[in-house]
């Protein structure tokens, strides 16, 4: 056999191989990558109308696409609330561990109904009121996606109930976006 077709047939091998290392784990690849935290600050105002500030960012983006650590200072349209939200987002391909995060983080206070919780493999949700601050955690899990949020809000105007439940949606519907979101890079 000529040593012609065999260099070919290796060439094709290589090139087959690398291509599919590029899709699988390199920079073509989206199914292990979860969007930044600037991606994030641009599309909450979609879940929860305001001004949305970036405050922290995650310090392991450019070692890990898979992990975003995000912190926001947050004012709601209206002016009415005001407060922080960090959001952690990770992507794996390892569900069972993806659920265990989210069924084992701790969720202070009161559990409260997720109405979106079905569209995941595991969802929990929880709130407290402490002194004027109402604080709001989700967590959440998918077969490729793990989150959880917590939202402290306060409002000088509004009585604390009501603090309470708009921690509580927002918080729910700050998830919902950060899990619905494609990667941007």
């Amino acid at each position: 056999m000529s040593k012609k077709p065999l260099a070919i047939l290796a060439g094709v091998v290589v090139v087959s191989l690398g291509g599919l290392g590029l899709l699988r784990w390199g920079p073509l690849a989206d199914d292990q990558v979860v969007p930044s935290c600037g991606a994030l600050a641009e599309a909450l105002p979609s879940a929860v109308e305001g001004s949305w500030t970036l405050t922290r960012t995650e310090p392991t983006r450019e070692v890990s696409k898979s992990v975003a650590r995000c912190e926001f200072g947050f004012r709601s349209a209206d002016q009415a609330y005001w407060g922080k939200v960090v959001l952690d987002l990770s992507a794996g391909d390892d569900e069972a561990a993806l659920r265990k995060k989210a069924t084992d983080g701790p969720c202070y206070g009161e559990a409260v109904p997720n109405p979106s919780g079905t569209k995941y493999t595991v969802a929990r949700a929880c709130s407290q009121k402490i002194n004027d601050k109402a604080f709001a955690g989700v967590f959440v899990a998918s077969d490729e996606r793990y989150a959880h949020t917590l939202a402290e809000f306060s409002s000088s105007s509004l009585p604390p109930e009501q603090v309470v439940a708009y921690a509580n949606s927002s918080a729910q519907r700050i998830i919902d976006r950060a899990m619905a979101l494609k990667a941007s890079d």
